[in-house]
């Protein structure tokens, strides 16, 4: 049962429809266990339990962190060593991928005291510059 206050779906837009599928299909199917559950023309979904994430055509309007909206979204593990595979398969993708210039590691896998005890991750970017994380916080 869903509980209320607990966010349905995040969509994304994107310049590039068919490498933000990639991208995403590669992130949310391969690393972190989400299902395709949907691909139109106009929108691709994943779920994992009670949480979908979409992504639709958009235009070529730049992202960028610091403009009203989206800042990152931030997907938690199960372990601290799993960030360090993911940065390893992240980098690969990326690697056999140029054409995602975008799609950059911002941070390599760390501590980061200052979001708690333990708090462990690794920050990067999709194919438009969408800030995203991955982190482990071993109180959750």
């Amino acid at each position: 049962m869903v509980k209320t206050g607990t966010i349905s779906h995040i969509a994304l837009s994107a310049s590039d429809y068919e490498k933000s599928k990639k991208f995403y299909s590669f992130l949310l199917c391969d690393l972190l266990g989400y299902t395709k559950v949907m691909d139109q023309p106009y929108c691709t979904m994943w779920t994992l339990d009670s949480s979908t994430i979409c992504v639709s055509p958009g235009n070529q309007t730049p992202h960028h962190k610091a403009n009203p909206g989206l800042h990152h979204l931030a997907f938690c593990t199960e372990t601290h060593d799993l960030i360090d595979d993911f940065y390893n398969k992240i980098v690969h993708f990326q690697d056999e991928n140029k054409d995602m210039s975008a799609s950059v590691i911002l941070d390599k896998p760390a501590l980061y005291p200052q979001y708690g005890e333990g708090y462990y991750g690794v920050f990067f970017t999709d194919p438009d510059g969408i800030k995203l994380e991955l982190c482990y916080t071993p109180s959750h």
